[in-house]
């Protein structure tokens, strides 16, 4: 048992150190200009009033922009955390099994340092999007993890639970709204599913509706969303768009861009389609999807200029109908090939990543940011079947564990290479600043941050947003800017 203790010690160590790392190079940029200034300060002591409902959210954009040691330790904090949640839902309680740990450990800490660059950029890049779309992910899991049961046999809930899961409820409702409407839909899930299949309601359920319902009138009664609906504020929610959004934009962020996910998920159920030995129409087709569309993202992600159709529309929707088969393939796979006191589970945890991001169809803009929970959920599963094929499946770990623990290692060498070319031109850029205000420049040139795929707009975009950008680094208005 030490020794297990341990080892995950030592690993949720080194993740903690690279985001650590990660969190104090990534450089401020776009919104955290913004959160910077004076006027964000006095729109916080207004309650946000007008702006939006995430409350939460904007108090830590306001504290990350204060603060480098701030930002550095909401995202240090924040990913082991997140990487702690997702491991206490898969790891096993027996004291043997330490190797078959270690690998679903390491696998864990893989999944979320794999994200797709888009991602990656969008989440652990942008401090100002970490605070809004990381948290409720975390905190949603939490409940997630203690009812979890419910999908397999009925358990007594401890009473710490039952009073912690009301803080929890109200707090993951106040950070980013598509995720708010699915939280306050998956607590109705829960109470009806539990009710109609064990004809008893635990307190917890109870308590994480009415919180989260609680959570949910706090978000939505800003008056920032009236805006949004009338088309007058800077979010807008229209119903006319659906179809073109759900074509040009869910899909691909959804299924499309996660080529490492979809390839891991594709190879884990054709083994289990495999070792199932049986040989008909059903799983021939879930052979030939799972097949085509893993490398059909891995080649999208090596030539995206590659397309169907020259037509935008029809080339986008032919990518849907791909995803969208591919998507119902897992869901049918799993529930035919896996036990039935894990499949469902997993079953819902995979439709709760396409259900996550439903409102998204109504809402503008959107990024790849809002997908981060969709990610998460998907690679939630892929841990869960790896966990059941280390149950069915006996193996020596001893390869895969090495395997997975180099590859993990090549990943933060990697990501520490990124982040230390970058931090190292922010400072230069940062000295030139202040060396410019110090002698009165008119004008000054800085560099352009290198691998800008892996952190959001550090060139001001806009002279709006170069406004922003002077006021945030103190520089005079009448200052020409120069990046190159």
């Amino acid at each position: 048992m030490k020794k297990r203790v341990k080892i995950q010690w030592f690993v949720y160590a080194l993740v903690f150190a690279l985001f650590l790392y990660i969190g104090y190079k990534v450089p401020y940029c776009h919104d955290e200009w913004r959160w910077g200034t004076d006027a964000r300060f006095q729109l916080m002591k207004r309650g946000f009033a007008g702006y939006n409902g995430r409350y939460l959210g904007n108090l830590l954009a306001v504290l990350i922009t204060r603060s480098v040691m701030a930002k550095t330790l909401v995202i240090a904090v924040g990913v082991v955390w997140l990487f702690h949640v997702m491991y206490k839902n898969i790891y096993f309680k027996e004291e043997k099994k330490t190797k078959e740990n270690l690998f679903l450990l390491l696998s864990c800490a893989f999944l979320i340092l794999s994200l797709p660059a888009t991602l990656f950029q969008q989440s652990y890049g942008w401090p100002a999007a970490f605070v809004n779309f990381f948290p409720p992910v975390f905190l949603f899991l939490i409940y997630y993890n203690w009812t979890e049961w419910i999908y397999c046999g009925y358990q007594k809930t401890p009473l710490w639970k039952t009073f912690l899961v009301i803080p929890a409820g109200i707090s993951v409702q106040l950070f980013s709204e598509h995720v708010t409407i699915f939280v306050l839909l998956y607590a109705v899930w829960v109470a009806v599913y539990t009710l109609v299949r064990y004809r008893k309601l635990p307190v917890i359920q109870v308590n994480f509706l009415w919180s989260s319902i609680l959570g949910a009138y706090f978000m939505f009664s800003n008056g920032s969303y009236t805006k949004a609906a009338t088309g007058t504020g800077y979010k807008k929610i229209s119903f006319n768009g659906m179809p073109e959004q759900f074509i040009s934009k869910i899909w691909y962020h959804l299924l499309i861009n996660n080529w490492v996910l979809n390839v891991i998920l594709a190879g884990i159920l054709l083994f289990l389609i495999i070792k199932r030995g049986k040989k008909n129409f059903l799983t021939a087709e879930m052979s030939v999807v799972f097949c085509g569309f893993s490398v059909y993202s891995v080649f999208h992600k090596v030539y995206p200029q590659w397309v169907f159709d020259s037509n935008e529309m029809l080339n986008n929707g032919i990518n849907t109908i791909l995803a969208i088969l591919f998507f119902a393939n897992v869901l049918l796979c799993i529930w035919n090939v896996v036990d039935k006191n894990e499949r469902i589970s997993m079953c819902i945890l995979y439709l709760s990543s396409g259900a996550v991001a439903a409102p998204l169809l109504a809402a503008n803009p959107i990024g790849a940011r809002c997908f981060y929970i969709s990610y998460i959920f998907q690679a939630l599963v892929v841990l869960k079947l790896l966990r059941y094929l280390v149950i069915r499946y006996k193996t020596d770990l001893f390869y895969p564990v090495l395997a997975m623990g180099v590859i993990v290692c090549i990943l933060a060498v990697i990501y520490i290479r990124i982040f230390l070319a970058i931090g190292q031109v922010n400072d230069y850029r940062s000295q030139l600043i202040q060396a410019g205000i110090e002698q009165n420049q008119k004008e000054i040139v800085l560099p352009i941050l290198p691998y800008s795929e892996y952190c959001w707009q550090t060139v001001p975009p806009t002279e709006e947003w170069e406004k922003d950008f002077k006021d945030f680094y103190h520089i005079p208005q009448d200052v020409t800017l120069r990046f190159e």
